[in-house]
């Protein structure tokens, strides 16, 4: 045990240091470590408080193993003890003192509990004396940092550094991948181990210092774009397959490696470091690099038409494999004798990657050894170490000189040398498995292209030159492997399939009549079938017929026949037997690649291609179609869906509107006049709820349309202010009753034209929206004012020029130029001719809103949120302005202030009109034939001015609706007696049928098809489309067919009267037969005028 501290007899030189410490924060403690125990000679108040939870034995154990390490008068090493660093230093020869250097924050604890996360200690910068430590760790605890760029900055010892720093070393170092830190704008390195590797000579140099002075500037520019582009975008940014110069193993190399930089920032929220989470992709660069000049190399060679232009293509191939090779030499031989004892003679054909081939025209003796050597045995040698010719160590700039090399020979099928090449690796490309495969592959390819383009000509060269030698068996045994074209010859049994043994696709040769010359593994297993079974069943054919599925057969004979007549390259996609590994009863769907390969003269030599497997391509394109008709189909379920509900909600509203009128007419003095206000108020009040759901129904249908892409335009010729004048019409009697003034201003214009091309009804649409969301707002101010202004432009008008700010355009997801020519032309519109934008604006003196709530607006069923309750609407009317504005090329926006008021503008394209080449125009008559209550043109294959050729627009006299005769044809027994009564409240003579049948049968008893006194009169019939029995529609084809006949004398006027209210259900119905559309809900007043219209248009025909 420690003695206890005493302070009498101590020497004279420790008083002041005593007198120093006694009063000092920092604990400390005075030992005497003469004799077997150690006494404490002092210790202060803060030495007995910071260790009073130290147990007596552990303090004693600590001052024992620290004072068998004292061997000097310095001061050690820090050294840690109860949560604490200390100091201890020698005093004299006999005295010892320890104080405390600096308290932890966040003091470890003896772990409780070993297994627990949080109990494990991996801090081995501030207690490396708790933590594992490997060799590199302690290659870093112990590597002299001073002399660094950071040893310079932030001290030479960890523990001294920014704290965050110290943290992601401690974070990074232990990892196994390699990983790299830059710290700072001048992006000082620190890496780990694995990271160490690839640095090579120039660790640990690069350890602590600036990237700039250990990889130069080039390599740093890069570095620190993507770090400023990291910190920039506060993200990781990835950098995909960059290539590095640097050692391995010492010896220079080039690598390629992916990298993704992780941005840290510091305790003030700026970016202070990057982590570099490097792979190295080397490998898989240069098998890529490889492939593509291996596909190439085959792909050029099938044009070649002789010896010289295959070694130009094999040039120019290499001339693209910078990474693995440094330059080429190809030699071809000359012959001075017969065939097969003729002597050789190389001369340089030409090179690739050098700047002058002077030197090598002649190749030396040593050179030309190798070249026979590699006739007569070795296929390719590899000139490496000692067999490396010195005359071959071409200096390349920026590289060095090249150390290795590769030389082969080609040969023909007898055996004969064609050419020699040599060529020169890149310097920093080591020799490894990889490259020699590579090589390999080249002079095998290039052999099978010699063989392939050789063979028809040879053969019947060797044929010429047979003088009965005695070679007729080796002569038969030639012959018949050149007219299997087979890859393969005595010397080279392996040229061509150990390049595609290991091919992802099926690779195939074919001679002209249907047999195979080579097919590779995966060719047959796409096929499903063995190579000695595929073969078998070639011999009587084509091998794969078999293997095609059933409704394939006829097909694919026929591409390869296509294919075999052919000079270019054919793809066809058929179906085999064989399935796949996850569906083997689901049939495989394959691809062909085929080109044909012929010789001098045009004959088909051989078919080659490549076959590929699609399943998962077509299983995905029918998974899509699938899905999309889906899609379709639950749109259309949709539409038919709102059709209906649609349908339902008009037939109703009809007889409410219609009741209501006639509550409305009834004569004041046949009731008391507080009974009759008060029934007059309420007919009213629901008279304007029914209008209001109309209103509702009828901007649902248009959203459906507009959502489905359904919405279609029917140019026709308009004049801009008779479309604002019959817009104020409609209102007239609400302006009228609101006390709202109104004013119509032309804006001056640059473009001098009175009639345009545009969507009238559209047109029409958008100024109603806009007048009624006026009425809206201006019906209760203190000034009542709506003015209307409209002008034509020749160029697009801005924002400043309508006096708004537009509305953002919305993303289509369709091309609407596309769609605007094809409605032009639909209806016979140039779409050449000049275009005119219209504008209008309509501005009012109403409540005004705020910017916040006009950000509202032009939304889905979006409404300024204090004006549901006020003013009613259901947030479609203005979000069906917009796309209807943008549907013709325009723009729509708004000005409002509170208290002031709003002004709406828009803008539209149109085209100039032609002058007109009749009397009347389409607007003259809408009064007659139009459909009233829909403010939209009817689409499909309806055009009115075909409907109105057949119709006299002038009428000859006036049919009053009183003497009318008039047959009702509706299955719903409310809106009949509805209708009944009110037409019959007009004077009409009415008679009802409830189907198309019913309606047949009782014209069958008119003046139309009986001349018996007992024929009834018929003036008119209002047919309803959707009945039970017989419809609508079936009901006016049938009447029309009877006209046609002659059975029928003259023309019945009919007019449909629906819910359905689609643009395409209108046009059917006029494309049926019907003389007039009225969709429900309408009044009788609105009716009544169309039907005197009508039976005056036609009894003018008498």
């Amino acid at each position: 045990m420690l003695s206890e501290p005493s302070l009498g007899g101590l020497p004279p030189e420790l008083d002041l240091l005593i007198q120093l410490a006694v009063d000092d924060h920092r604990p400390t403690v005075i030992l005497d470590p003469s004799g077997s125990h150690p006494t404490c000679v002092f210790e202060n108040l803060a030495f007995q408080h910071a260790l009073a939870h130290v147990s007596s034995d552990a303090l004693e154990d600590w001052i024992f193993a620290e004072l068998s390490t004292m061997c000097a008068t310095k001061a050690t090493p820090a050294m840690n003890f109860a949560n604490r660093e200390w100091i201890k230093k020698k005093l004299g020869e006999s005295y010892i003192v320890i104080y405390c250097k600096h308290v932890f924050v966040s003091p470890p604890t003896e772990p409780k509990d070993h297994g627990s996360l949080d109990s494990m200690m991996h801090d081995w910068i501030n207690f490396p004396d708790q933590v594992p430590i490997n060799p590199w760790i302690r290659y870093l605890l112990d590597y002299d940092w001073s002399k660094t760029a950071i040893g310079a900055i932030s001290g030479p010892r960890l523990d001294q550094w920014p704290i965050q720093l110290r943290e992601l070393l401690v974070s990074f170092m232990h990892c196994p991948q390699p990983r790299m830190i830059y710290w700072g704008p001048d992006l000082i390195q620190f890496y780990n181990e694995p990271a160490s590797k690839i640095f090579g000579a120039r660790h640990p140099a690069a350890l602590g210092n600036k990237q700039a002075d250990i990889w130069g500037q080039e390599l740093h520019a890069d570095t620190t774009e993507l770090v400023r582009r990291s910190w920039e975008e506060g993200q990781s940014v990835y950098s995909k397959a960059r290539m590095i110069p640097h050692e391995r193993d010492g010896f220079p190399e080039e690598s390629y490696f992916d990298w993704f930089l992780l941005p840290f920032a510091g305790s003030d929220g700026r970016w202070i470091a990057s982590v570099n989470c490097f792979n190295e992709v080397t490998s898989g660069v240069l098998r890529r690099n490889r492939e593509d000049v291996s596909f190439g190399f085959l792909q050029k060679t099938t044009h070649a038409v002789d010896l010289s232009s295959l070694w130009l293509d094999f040039l120019g191939i290499m001339n693209e494999v910078a990474d693995d090779i440094a330059y080429t030499l190809l030699y071809t031989v000359q012959e001075k004798a017969a065939v097969y004892n003729g002597q050789t003679q190389y001369n340089l054909f030409g090179s690739s990657g050098l700047t002058s081939q002077k030197a090598f025209e002649t190749p030396s003796n040593e050179l030309i050894e190798v070249f026979e050597r590699t006739e007569v045995g070795e296929n390719v040698i590899a000139l490496t170490n000692n067999d490396f010719l010195p005359e071959l160590g071409i200096l390349i700039p920026g590289y060095g000189p090249v150390t290795s090399a590769f030389a082969f020979t080609v040969v023909d099928v007898k055996g004969s040398a064609q050419g020699s090449v040599v060529v020169g690796i890149n310097p920093r490309r080591p020799v490894d498995d990889n490259l020699k495969r590579f090589i390999y592959s080249l002079s095998e390819m290039l052999l099978k292209a010699v063989i392939i383009l050789q063979s028809p000509s040879d053969q019947r060269k060797l044929l010429q030159a047979d003088t009965g030698l005695g070679h007729r068996l080796q002569l038969e045994k030639l012959t018949r492997q050149l007219s299997i074209a087979t890859l393969k010859n005595e010397k080279n049994h392996e040229t061509f399939s150990r390049m595609a043994e290991h091919a992802p696709i099926g690779m195939f040769i074919y001679r002209s009549d249907g047999g195979p010359v080579y097919m590779n593994d995966t060719f047959l297993e796409l096929l499903g079938e063995t190579r000695e079974g595929f073969i078998e069943k070639s011999k009587s054919g084509y091998g794969w017929r078999d293997c095609i599925h059933p409704d394939d057969e006829e097909f694919s004979r026929e591409a390869w026949q296509a294919a075999a007549e052919s000079y270019e390259v054919q793809v066809f996609q058929f179906r085999v037997r064989a399935g796949t590994e996850s569906s083997p009863t689901r049939a495989r769907w394959l691809e062909v690649v085929c080109f044909p390969h012929r010789d001098e003269s045009g004959v088909l030599v051989t078919l080659q291609g490549y076959l590929t497997d699609i399943t998962n391509k077509k299983l995905t394109e029918a998974l899509t179609t699938e899905r999309m008709n889906a899609a379709i189909d639950t749109k259309r379920k949709a539409q038919n869906f709102i059709d209906m509900i649609s349908h339902e909600m008009r037939n109703p509203l009809s007889s409410i509107i219609q009741l209501t009128e006639s509550v409305i007419s009834i004569p004041a003095e046949t009731l008391p006049p507080e009974v009759f206000d008060t029934v007059a108020d309420a007919a009213h009040t629901i008279s304007i709820c029914a209008l209001h759901m109309k209103v509702i129904i009828d901007e649902v249908l248009d959203f459906s349309k507009l959502d489905s892409n359904l919405l279609v335009l029917a140019p026709e010729r308009t004049r801009p202010r008779e479309v604002i004048e019959k817009a104020l019409k409609m209102f007239e009697a609400e302006m009228k009753n609101s006390d709202i003034k109104t004013e119509v201003e032309e804006l001056p214009s640059d473009c001098f034209v009175d009639d345009v091309l545009c969507d009238p009804s559209r047109l029409l649409q958008i100024i109603i929206n806009l007048i009624t969301n006026a009425l809206k707002f201006t019906r209760n101010s203190d000034i009542r004012r709506i003015t209307l202004a409209y002008g034509l432009f020749s160029a697009p008008p801005s924002a400043q020029d309508c006096g708004v700010e537009f509305i953002k355009p919305r993303k289509k997801d369709f091309d609407e130029t596309e769609t605007i020519s094809a409605m032009l032309s639909a209806h016979n519109v140039d779409d050449d001719a000049d275009n005119v934008y219209l504008m209008f604006s309509v501005t009012d003196t109403g409540c005004g809103l705020t910017s916040e709530e006009s950000q509202l607006l032009f939304q889905r069923f979006a409404q300024a949120p204090k004006t549901y309750k006020q003013y009613g609407g259901s947030g479609l009317g203005l979000f069906i302005s917009r796309e209807l504005v943008e549907l013709q090329k325009g723009q729509i926006g708004l000005h409002s202030e509170p208290s002031v008021g709003s002004r709406f503008a828009f803008y539209i394209q149109a085209k100039h009109a032609a002058r007109r080449s009749r009397a009347g125009s389409v607007a003259s008559v809408e009064s007659t034939i139009s459909v009233k209550n829909v403010p939209h043109s009817v689409g499909g294959s309806f055009d009115v001015v075909k409907v109105l050729e057949k119709i006299d627009m002038v009428p000859q006299g006036r049919t009053l609706v009183k003497d009318m005769h008039i047959l009702l044809v509706e299955d719903n027994l409310i809106n009949s007696k509805v209708m009944a009564k009110q037409l019959r409240k007009l004077g009409c003579e009415i008679d009802v049928a409830e189907n198309g049948l019913e309606a047949l049968n009782h014209l069958s008893k008119t003046t139309y098809l009986s001349s018996t006194k007992e024929a009834t009169p018929l003036s008119l019939i209002l047919l309803d489309v959707e009945m039970p029995i017989m419809d609508g529609l079936t009901c006016i084809r049938r009447i029309r067919a009877l006209e046609q006949s002659g059975e029928i004398a003259g023309h019945v006027p009919v007019i449909a009267i629906t819910a359905n209210a689609r643009n395409e259900q209108i046009a059917a119905a006029i494309e049926a037969g019907m003389d007039s559309v009225v969709t429900k809900p309408f009044t009788i007043k609105d009716l009544v005028p169309q039907m005197e219209a009508l039976v005056d248009t036609w009894s003018s025909y008498g």
